[in-house]
């Protein structure tokens, strides 16, 4: 008996270990990229090692893999931008970051055996980054005297990952059934929320309390009940973090005011009014070329010749759909927008398309779709490691695990 329970202990320490090694980009992706600089090449060429060790010892698992039937839209829609992205780079010269990018997140997702690996590793843990993102932002704020923290990245980026961090914790503190992932899913909410303000980006935090809205009424039970709940304590939340923070808010709320009114009085050198300038000048380059876009070089001249300063020095026009189609067309704005939702739809086996709007998946887009008014999320190729390794991990990872049979022998 005692040599039984030795091997039993023996084969989960190893599958322990292996599974530690399996999700290792993973764990890169939610605690390096985004908090140390310089460790995105760390995450490229991690995910190459697993992949080739994959293909050695779970060749089966790409058959597995592609057959589930919530990963093939994610995986056609990928395969679809790559292409698309990539004959725009060999033509054209654009940027090749985000297809390389897909790629790399390709492998991985199809390569690994999903079947072997608890959801519940990936739920578990993001609380755990979302407190390890609110302490990486305290140090740079008070240990290093950065006042926008997200050196890593920049800070709109890294407002992003942090609103990110914050949907994950919620949703782990609506559905967790013990008091330790509750208690550890609070602190995660206000460690990466203190840290989504010290990103200093308004359009995050603003948009972030609807979202977080929508994930906890995803979840709830329909009632009025709920509703008033949920609107009560998003709105202690955000008072809580007002005060916290209402010298650099209300600060902020002043520039914001300030720069509408040189807007008004013609004045659009900005934040505000760069973005104004820009979006203009996308809806003029649009014109050029609909259909496949002008490509970066001819969008990046048009940029650069705008007479607000501001705006000339940006490298994109600081939306995503309005950049994503003046660059390529209507044809990548399509391509791009399909792949978005793609975590969202499922195969049927008739070889139809169905909707399942998972509630953590949903609001992770949600957060994405509204912050790409502001910004270009996918601009930067860790949020695209993010979104397609997260999202492909999410529906890959079985709900409940199986315990492996041991041997008596």
């Amino acid at each position: 008996m005692t040599v039984i329970n030795f091997q039993t202990y023996a084969l989960q320490n190893k599958q322990r270990l292996e599974a530690l090694f399996l999700l290792s980009p993973l764990l890169v992706l939610f605690v390096g990229i985004f908090n140390i600089s310089d460790t995105k090449s760390i995450l490229s060429k991690l995910i190459p090692v697993v992949a080739v060790y994959c293909l050695f010892f779970y060749r089966d698992a790409i058959k597995q893999n592609w057959q589930t039937a919530s990963i093939r839209p994610l995986m056609a829609t990928s395969v679809l931008a790559f292409f698309y992205f990539g004959f725009a780079h060999l033509f054209r010269g654009d940027d090749f970051g985000y297809s390389r990018t897909l790629v790399a997140c390709l492998g991985y997702l199809i390569l690994l055996p999903w079947k072997q690996l608890p959801h519940q590793y990936l739920a578990n843990f993001l609380p755990v980054a979302a407190i390890l993102c609110g302490l990486n932002a305290m140090y740079e704020f008070w240990g290093m005297g950065i006042q926008r923290v997200g050196v890593a990245t920049n800070p709109i980026p890294y407002a992003l990952f942090c609103a990110l961090m914050v949907l994950g914790s919620l949703h782990q503190l609506l559905v967790a059934k013990s008091w330790g992932m509750r208690s550890i899913s609070v602190l995660g909410i206000g460690f990466a929320g203190t840290a989504l303000v010290m990103t200093d980006v308004r359009g995050v935090i603003l948009f972030l309390p609807v979202v977080m809205a929508f994930l906890a009424l995803r979840i709830l039970p329909l009632s009025g009940r709920a509703y008033l709940a949920v609107l009560i304590t998003i709105a202690s939340v955000c008072s809580l973090g007002y005060k916290a923070f209402e010298e650099k808010i209300d600060h902020r709320i002043k520039v914001t005011e300030r720069e509408f009114s040189e807007i008004a009085s013609g004045n659009f050198n900005t934040s505000i009014g760069v973005r104004f300038t820009l979006w203009k000048q996308g809806k003029d380059t649009v014109f050029h070329s609909p259909i496949l876009g002008v490509g970066d070089e001819a969008l990046q001249t048009d940029i650069k010749a705008l007479p607000v300063r501001g705006a000339a020095v940006q490298p994109h026009l600081h939306n995503q759909y309005i950049d994503t189609v003046a660059r390529y067309g209507v044809i990548g704005l399509s391509i791009l927008l399909a792949w978005m939702v793609s975590p969202l739809l499922y195969s049927k086996p008739n070889g139809g398309v169905g909707i399942r709007l998972d509630p953590l998946l949903s609001s992770v887009i949600l957060m994405i779709v509204l912050a790409g008014l502001t910004d270009v999320p996918f601009h930067h190729t860790h949020l695209v490691y993010l979104f397609t390794l997260f999202t492909g991990a999410w529906l890959m990872m079985p709900i409940e695990k199986t315990a492996p049979e041991i041997s008596d022998s």
